[in-house]
């Protein structure tokens, strides 16, 4: 069973990231809108896969997706601080992230088939994103 919270818990990431840092209800502070702007162009560019001719590396497509998934958690704990995200939003984005962390190891890698190896062969480059990876494979 763990091994399909991978493509779950990364697919449900998928969704809310347009309203990351972009939230203008009563508890949070909205961005001006070239700032939303460049927010919402940024977010598009992370979901499209840069390079797909890249060889599987296990070592590197999990530093990658690792450092992805810590990356995202950052800035999400930064908006909340910062009132550009409510606590809420940001909890129900971050606790399938921190339970698919662990999750993320190299022998996970060396035995995944099929999508899930496709998603880890996306991962062994630098220049793609976990989000879009998962996008691209993980459906």
């Amino acid at each position: 069973m763990p091994h399909l919270l991978l493509p779950a818990a990364l697919l449900l990431m998928l969704c809310p990231l347009p309203t990351l840092a972009m939230r203008g209800d009563g508890d949070t502070t909205p961005l001006p809108p070239q700032v939303k702007s460049d927010a919402e162009a940024i977010a598009a560019s992370l979901l499209e896969v840069q390079r797909t001719d890249v060889e599987l590396s296990c070592p590197k497509a999990v530093e990658n997706a690792r450092y992805g998934l810590d990356t995202m958690l950052e800035v999400g704990a930064k908006n909340v601080a910062g009132g550009y995200l409510d606590a809420a939003t940001f909890e129900a984005m971050a606790t399938p992230m921190r339970v698919l962390l662990p999750q993320i190891t190299d022998a996970d890698c060396d035995q995944a088939r099929d999508a899930k190896r496709d998603f880890y062969r996306c991962m062994s480059s630098d220049y793609n994103h976990v989000l879009a990876c998962a996008k691209a494979h993980l459906k």
